[in-house]
Formats: C-alpha cells, structure tokens, sequence
C-alpha cells in the first residue's frame, strides 16, 4: 500500500569538514612565558625529548636536523657542549631551532624562551654562562609539589646571575655525584638531573654546606636587584609591538648623560668610574656595551635596565644606593688604571723581559702579566715596550723560517717515501705522511713539492 506523502527525513550537510592542523611533534605547552622565570629553550627540548620517550640527541639528530636549513651535524653540536648554550642566545642556532621548532609543534611563541628579541641590544660576550646552574632548593620544593613541573628557568643561564634570591644560596654548577659540570644540553638532558650519571640534583643529595654556598647580605642585595631587572626583560619580551632596535642604546646614553652631566662625557664616565672612551663609542652606536656593564651602570643609577633603554626620562637617586660587591665589579679596566702604578719596579720588570733568555711574549701578554695596560707602559717606558716588541717579532720570524725549512725537508723525504712505492706524489698523498698537512698553506712549501718531484723527474 503506497504512503499518502513524502516524508522528510533530516537535513545531511554533505560539505567537507575543515580538519585543524596537526603538529608533527606533540604541543608541549612552554613554561612561565610572560613571566620572570620563563622556561629555557634547552629545557624545553629536553622536556619535549622526554615527552617522546627519546632522548634530546635523538629528537635532535632524527628530527629536527633534516628540518633546519643550515644542517648542523649532531656529533659536532653535542660533542662541543659548551656551545649549546647559544641555542637560549641571540644568534643563527637559537632562530634556525625555534623556526624548526615553532612549525613542528605548531605554537608560535617559542622564541621568548630565548633572547631573540633582545639581539640588537646585548652583543653574545658575557651574555650567557656555557654550563648549566641550577637551584637545587628549587628544584626540590618543584619535585615535592603537587602537578608542579620541574623546568630550567632561562634567567639561571644568564651570566651575571649567580644567586637564587628564593633561598639566598648560589647556584650550583657541578654535579655532587659525578664531580663534572653539566652543559646546558647534553645527550640525555633532563630538567632536574645529571645527563651523566643520571642522578637527582635537588637538595637531598650531598652539598656541601660550607659558608661558599651561602651569599653575603651585600652580594645578596646585588643579585635580587640583577634578578628582579632581568626577570622585567624577559617578562617584557611578548609584550613588545617589535624588538628593539640598536639604535636605543646610544639613544639612551645620549638621554643620560645629557641628564646627569649635561652633556659632559668625562663628568658622566667619572661619575661611573668607566673609561671615557667607551662611554663615547656607546653614545656613537659604535659598539654595544656587554650586559654586567649596563647593569652596573643601571645599578649605580638605581634604574632598572628596561627603564634605561625605553624612557625618556628616569627619577633615580644614585646618591643612596647600595655598594656593587667587589666580586661584581664588572669593568677590570677600569680597576687597572686604579692601581698605583710602581715605575722603578715596573722599570726592572721590563728590562728583565727584554734581557731574558726565555721565549719572548708579545707586548699584550707582557702588560697583562704585570697587571697594568699596555698604552699605560708605552706612555711611561716607550722604548723598552718597541723593544720588546722587536724581540718577539724577530723570534715570530726566525721560528715560520725553521718551520718552513723542516716542513720543506720532511716534504722531500715524503716525496721520496711515495715514489719509490709506486705512487703518484700528489699533494693529497704527501700530506698523509706530514705531521702538520696544513704546511701546504706557504707556498715556500709547495715551491719545495714542485722541486722534490722535478728531482726525481715527475716534471719538467
């Protein structure tokens, strides 16, 4: 019997469903990022290695290398240890990994886990410490905590952090097992243990408790300061429209002496106890003043590093700050030309270098020996510098000629060696048998290939 009508049955919406994009690596969400304690990027790679039940070398090697455009060899990455600390720095390791990084896990904020973002401002020389430091009062109170994950905050890798202002205690930067430093990311990294002997590095173990581990209330008052205005920076870094530009620097040292001294240069390097010089070259653009400089500079100002490269204008009181500890001084030269200079002694100390019969030293490691800087001895002693400088030139010469002419003969004798054993002389296969097969850099030594082979008539 047919059906009085149609009936209508629900509507089925036939277009091809929109699928989210899916991450080749799990998203592990980073730690602290808009924060003072924000995770590392080492630490977050060893997290995500984890997170993959592999280790950082295999993530690495197996994953992240056919990724990244300039092809870094895993074996020369993890065998030179001390220089996986730039992947958290400013340069082409740290960007060319957080590009990877960022399009295999899919989150585009991976690069305020290092100090991308402050690249034009700091240079890379005393920026960042190459072994690992590590709070292990810290890492103990993350461990007894409920869902806390133990990380490795970014601010323990700066060099001129050397306290944890938490516990008044400095950072450690040897295993207490295993007795050896610890790089920033090794084979088998992991965020709160040894990557060699795989032990616990919070507090349980054995540390040693001696007054070496406890900071004095000066250097303590120090280091909560450099904290506290390096946690502002990295805090800032997500919220800056652009990173800052270069020029800001000089910018901000025209800003401050102009303020402080009105203008006055040498009143404003006195006044801060640097060189004159370099005060000028800053103002200039001419070169970027290291980290610890501007947070001495920052610190005898009482302004915070942020403040000082962004405001106009700063109310500080400098008259009532607080001494840097000795320790922290961070411009030697500046404390060089403090030292009395002794010319009778420094007189017989030169002249004992000239007269010596030793293996002369070049006038830099002469004035660095003595303690003082080298245009102060040119200044006082003129002669006695240029002849000492003569004498390390004349032996630099007498020694690459000795060097050529053994380099020349044991060439020949090579030639010789190969020939009578039925090989063509070839440069490649001389080199095999030299101590050094990069003589062939002088051409006194190519000319000497060219003649052994004439000798035994391989050319005309």
């Amino acid at each position: 019997m047919l059906a009085n009508g149609l009936t209508t049955y629900e509507y089925w919406d036939l277009k091809k469903v929109s699928i989210p994009s899916r991450s080749r690596l799990y998203q592990l969400e980073p730690i602290g990022i808009g924060t003072p304690l924000v995770e590392s990027l080492t630490g977050y790679i060893s997290r995500l290695a984890e997170a993959h039940c592999v280790t950082p070398k295999a993530l690495i090697s197996k994953e992240l290398v056919s990724f990244i455009p300039k092809t870094y060899k895993t074996t020369n990455l993890f065998e030179m240890r001390s220089l996986t600390g730039a992947v958290n720095g400013i340069g082409t390791m740290a960007f060319d990994l957080v590009t990877v990084l960022e399009s295999l896990t899919l989150h585009s904020d991976l690069r305020f886990l290092t100090l991308l973002t402050w690249a034009d401002i700091f240079p890379q020389r005393k920026l960042l410490r190459s072994k690992r430091a590590w709070c292990p009062y810290c890492y103990e109170e993350w461990y007894s905590t409920k869902n806390k994950v133990i990380y490795e905050p970014l601010i323990w890798f700066f060099e001129a952090v050397t306290a944890c202002h938490c516990h008044n205690k400095f950072l450690c930067q040897q295993c207490p097992y295993c007795q050896r430093d610890v790089p920033p990311l090794a084979s088998y990294s992991r965020p709160g243990y040894c990557p060699y002997c795989l032990e616990w590095l919070g507090m349980t173990v054995n540390y040693p408790t001696t007054d070496k581990t406890q900071a004095s209330k000066e250097e303590m008052i120090w280091q909560t300061w450099v904290i506290k205005t390096l946690g502002e920076l990295l805090a800032t870094s997500p919220r800056l429209s652009q990173p800052l530009s270069r020029e800001i620097v000089a910018q901000a040292f025209c800003r401050y002496v102009q303020q402080f001294s009105e203008g006055n240069t040498s009143a404003f390097a006195r006044m801060l106890k640097i060189p004159k010089n370099k005060v000028w070259m800053w103002q200039m653009g001419k070169v970027l003043p290291e980290l610890n400089v501007i947070l001495k500079i920052c610190f005898t100002l009482q302004v915070s590093v942020l403040d000082f490269l962004t405001q106009e204008t700063v109310k500080v009181n400098s008259q009532h700050c607080p001494s840097i500890p000795q320790k922290q001084v961070l411009d030697s030269s500046a404390n060089k030309l403090e030292v009395k200079f002794d010319l009778r002694r420094t007189q017989h100390l030169l002249e004992n270098v000239l007269q010596t019969n030793e293996q002369p030293l070049p006038m830099t490691a002469v004035a660095k020996s003595l303690g003082y800087p080298k245009r102060v001895l040119y200044r006082h002693f003129p002669e006695l510098c240029r002849a000492i400088s003569a004498k390390y030139v004349n032996y630099m010469k007498e020694s690459r000629i000795k060097r050529i002419e053994y380099c020349c003969e044991e060439v020949k004798q090579a030639v010789r060696q190969v020939h009578t054993e039925g090989i063509y002389p070839s440069e490649a296969a001389i080199s095999r048998l030299l101590a050094k097969p990069g003589c062939f850099r002088d051409r006194e030594v190519r000319a000497a290939l060219r003649t052994a082979r004439k000798e035994i008539g391989l050319e005309p």
